[in-house]
């Protein structure tokens, strides 16, 4: 009920009740009261009782108006914050929050742990979370998103999926971005430095991922075989390839793997002395050197090495030297499969 309303109504309730009584008598009555002598007229005396009532349910009226107004306040508070909840999942930025409210602690608390997925239009909400739905859309649909907003910018950590997301978007559409990231690798998440290093040593020459050797793993190393395999000019030779064996941690599968690549693009001799060079030094590379020797038909080579191992080493490469000696064609790749030989 509207306060103003229901004072005007019994004001006027108690004028018109002082009226109607005034209109049937105009005497006065006495009464003591506490040792205190009251005369008034009997239509004063009929309106005390309606102001006392009147007063008394005025108090109760603003009391419970009072706390209803406060509870309302903590209420809306609480759904304020429950919004800011809201948002800040949306983003994938879930923080603490405080509720006035146990109703609202005891679930709304939830959201402090987790990211919210929306798969759904944002029409009809509210436009901070109509800004926070479009940023989301475009970073996951692939594209680079400028977050203009200084107070979202200041709130997404690097550890966020979205900036994540987000710089490894930019990788794929600035190219200029990507040696950026490189040169402040402390700055960027672990993912982000492995989609900028996979946008580099598809574009970069030999010389120039030496720059970032430290940064690259085997994966990318394969990478830029593939790409001498297939015939582009990287600067490919055994001075390079010794600097990538030398900052690499080479196992016996990528000496393989390798190999094959320098058996396509160094001359015979050049191969068979480097791979020599790197089984002296790490008898992970023996395996290569020795298939090598096979693939260029180096008997007196493969001889010399097996005689400098133990009898019960390489026993396939043996079997195979000897049916070679008695006439008996096989093929390596039929005798010995590349990519198991190393297990």
């Amino acid at each position: 009920m509207r306060i103003t309303l229901y004072i005007v109504a019994s004001l006027a309730l108690m004028a018109l009740l002082g009226a109607f009584a005034y209109s049937i008598t105009t005497d006065s009555f006495t009464k003591e009261l506490f040792g205190i002598t009251l005369n008034f007229p009997i239509y004063i005396w009929v309106s005390i009782p309606m102001g006392i009532l009147f007063v008394t349910s005025l108090l109760h009226i603003m009391y419970y108006g009072t706390k209803l107004h406060f509870k309302d306040r903590r209420w809306k508070k609480d759904m304020e914050t429950l919004k800011d909840a809201l948002y800040w999942s949306i983003l994938k930025e879930p923080s603490k929050h405080k509720y006035i409210k146990n109703e609202m602690k005891d679930g709304a608390s939830i959201l402090d742990m987790c990211m919210i997925e929306t798969n759904s239009s944002a029409e009809g909400l509210d436009n901070r979370f109509v800004r926070a739905l479009e940023i989301v859309k475009d970073i996951n649909s692939g594209k680079f998103v400028e977050i203009k907003d200084k107070n979202i910018k200041k709130r997404l950590s690097s550890t966020n999926p979205l900036i994540i997301q987000n710089t490894i978007n930019r990788i794929n559409s600035e190219d200029s971005f990507v040696e950026e990231v490189l040169r402040a690798k402390e700055s960027f998440h672990k993912s982000v430095i492995d989609s900028a290093l996979d946008k580099f040593v598809s574009t970069a020459t030999l010389e120039e991922a030496l720059k970032y050797v430290t940064l690259l793993d085997m994966s990318n190393f394969y990478k830029l075989l593939d790409r001498v395999d297939t015939g582009e000019k990287l600067g490919f030779n055994e001075t390079i390839i010794d600097k990538f064996v030398e900052a690499l941690d080479f196992e016996c599968e990528d000496f393989m793997r390798l190999s094959v690549t320098t058996t396509k693009k160094l001359k015979p001799l050049v191969n068979i002395a480097l791979f020599n060079k790197y089984r002296k030094d790490n008898s992970k590379a023996e395996n290569a050197y020795l298939w090598i020797l096979f693939d260029y038909e180096r008997v007196e080579d493969i001889k010399e090495f097996l005689e400098e191992q133990r009898e019960n080493e390489f026993i396939k490469y043996r079997l195979l030297l000897e049916l070679r000696a008695n006439n008996h064609h096989f093929k390596l790749e039929d005798f010995i499969d590349k990519k198991s030989v190393c297990n």
